[in-house]
């Protein structure tokens, strides 16, 4: 990753903090899956993490050392909540045996080259019985500037990750399309105007609509989205 794309990164993830209601959807979409020992891959600046801060254990990790210390001065008053270097293209053996019955991954495994392997990693450190949750960038037309900038390899089809999570040793659980809206804004911003970051005003504006987005969603079927929520388990 050069310089100028961990940037890109850093700045979006600020910009995604911002997005309370935004966020609050995922979350809506994700935890009916979510058990007691948690780990989060990729956590960042802990946009996703500090939802769960009531589960028994929750792990946090992450590839760069300077988030996860942006990570403990958040949270380090939460004595449930501990922090740990893993990059997902080597091994995760030093998590195993944590009986940990979740694993969150919310727009990691795109920017993983080799992401079956990844994905098997992850396999390999579940308890039996417990769930991979995903969060994935969608349709591969929508692929653009805004991708390069991020190290996005790819975009998934739920085909794709059928596939995977198969190869995995894991069982497909749900695919949920979210965010329709969204996949208009990405097609402008990334394949038309071919920008290198989300502008903020239009974020702004998207999360205040996002109530109105989330009951469209909840009233008709979503036929497309900027994103695929997708729930493999690990069978005993």
């Amino acid at each position: 990753m050069s310089w100028e794309h961990h940037n890109i990164g850093t700045e979006t993830l600020r910009r995604m903090s911002a997005l309370d209601r935004y966020n609050n959807w995922i979350i809506e979409c994700v935890k009916p899956w979510v058990g007691s020992t948690v780990l989060e891959t990729g956590s960042g600046i802990g946009n996703i993490s500090q939802h769960f801060l009531d589960r028994e254990k929750l792990i946090l990790t992450d590839v760069h050392e300077e988030y996860l210390e942006k990570l403990k001065g958040k949270f380090g008053g939460h004595p449930n909540v501990s922090y740990e270097l893993y990059n997902l293209e080597e091994s995760g053996s030093h998590l195993h045996g944590r009986g940990i019955d979740t694993i969150i991954a919310l727009n990691v495994l795109e920017h993983i080259q080799n992401d079956t392997h990844a994905l098997s990693e992850m396999a390999s450190i579940l308890s039996p019985g417990g769930h991979i949750i995903l969060q994935l960038p969608a349709h591969k037309l929508l692929y653009g500037s805004l991708d390069r900038n991020l190290d996005h390899f790819r975009r998934y089809t739920i085909s794709d990750i059928r596939s995977k999570f198969t190869e995995s040793g894991l069982k497909a659980v749900r695919f949920i399309r979210i965010n329709m809206f969204g996949a208009v804004g990405w097609l402008m911003y990334s394949r038309i105007l071919r920008k290198k970051i989300l502008p903020e005003g239009p974020l702004g504006l998207f999360n205040m609509l996002t109530p109105f987005f989330m009951a469209v969603e909840r009233t008709v079927p979503v036929p497309f989205g900027l994103s695929i929520i997708a729930v493999g388990r690990k069978d005993s």
